[in-house]
């Protein structure tokens, strides 16, 4: 006999299904122009997003079957590959574009750091369920904080700093949220602004970035035209593929700056309906941790609407010059192999605790 409604499932596959067609059809949009003029093919990054997206659902239903709790027990293997696909970042596999190595090729090529940020999410939810009653101790966060603090340190120095900067501000409120004192958790922030200074320091670029935010005043270049783009859609936009300022002017417009193409092709509605499903996604999400019983389930769950939340917040800031541009992409839109399969992967974890509701497996 269920024990809880029904309605957090659809509120979390429905939405989650149409931000992804919705992606795929402003993927083509946004990238048709670059495609042919670098690929002669304006299908070239159509035909990958609907592979991409194919392999997102098929992560989502494959996750969804398989019990949770058996990520519990092979923690410490997914810790160690992760790992070394980020130490294969910095030898001969590690692939470089526009100045950052954050891909690795081995047979195929794919972004550890958003592997990374899953496994993390799982390691944590696992601490967390075995040391609540260390919660108010040092060594109660010492090993965790450790953990996190390696994968945000191989992350951080790629450099992805937006990535890593998503994963400290995850790690933080996962572990308040769970019980840890701000005396804790203060004690770790400390160390990580000093990191992220210091690479920010060393590339001159980062660094200009913020001087221009918060000192000069400066729009980025990129998020000066996503404003345009957003402003000429207007109220109801030009039309599925009618807008052509974004595939012109703005670089990456089918990637971190999709939401702009988003506002050109379907105007502000357009943007509003992706922010409101986007909402029902976490809060399904949110709504399905708070009814868990079993505290790995309910740690894993409340980190996965964290971290979504977190990152499409950071994205539409960034292109509503809110925050300077840090390359994060917008969850189940943007274009990108490794981080629609992981999210997908996100989102069956979430379905197989929600199973678990029903009194079979909690």
């Amino acid at each position: 006999m269920k024990t809880h409604q029904g309605y957090e499932l659809s509120f979390l596959i429905i939405p989650y299904f149409i931000l992804l067609v919705i992606g795929i059809v402003e993927v083509w949009s946004s990238s048709r122009y670059f495609a042919y003029i670098h690929f002669h093919n304006s299908n070239f990054f159509l035909t990958r997003e609907l592979f991409y997206a194919a392999f997102s659902l098929f992560a989502t239903m494959l996750f969804s079957v398989i019990d949770y709790k058996l990520l519990k027990k092979i923690v410490p293997f997914l810790v160690l590959v992760s790992l070394i696909f980020l130490v294969l970042i910095y030898t001969k596999a590690g692939v470089s574009i526009r100045g950052a190595t954050r891909w690795i090729r081995i047979g195929i090529q794919f972004e550890p750091s958003q592997i990374a940020g899953l496994v993390l999410l799982i390691y944590i939810a696992d601490f967390i369920s075995r040391k609540e009653v260390y919660m108010h101790r040092m060594k109660g966060i010492a090993p965790v904080a450790v953990v996190v603090g390696v994968f945000f340190l191989f992350i951080a120095l790629e450099p992805d700093v937006g990535t890593a900067f998503l994963i400290l501000i995850t790690f933080l409120t996962i572990m308040y949220i769970s019980g840890y004192s701000v005396k804790m958790i203060s004690q770790l922030l400390f160390p990580s602004i000093v990191v992220l200074g210091l690479i920010i320091y060393t590339h001159p670029g980062k660094l200009e970035r913020l001087v221009d935010f918060f000192i000069s005043k400066k729009i980025n270049f990129q998020v000066e035209q996503s404003l345009i783009a957003i402003g000429s859609g207007g109220v109801f936009g030009h039309g599925i593929g009618a807008g052509n300022y974004k595939n012109i002017f703005i670089p990456d417009s089918y990637n971190d700056f999709i939401v702009a193409g988003i506002g050109e092709d379907f105007g502000f509605l357009g943007i509003l309906l992706v922010i409101t499903l986007f909402v029902f996604v976490v809060f399904s999400i949110f709504s399905i941790s708070s009814k868990c019983r079993d505290m790995f389930g309910k740690v894993l769950s409340f980190g996965i609407g964290v971290m979504l939340s977190y990152q499409a917040l950071m994205n539409l800031f960034s292109v509503f010059n809110l925050m300077p541009p840090k390359g994060i992409t917008m969850p189940f839109l943007s274009y990108g192999g490794t981080s629609l399969i992981i999210q997908g992967a996100m989102i069956g974890i979430v379905t197989s605790i929600y199973r678990s509701l029903d009194g079979k497996e909690a």
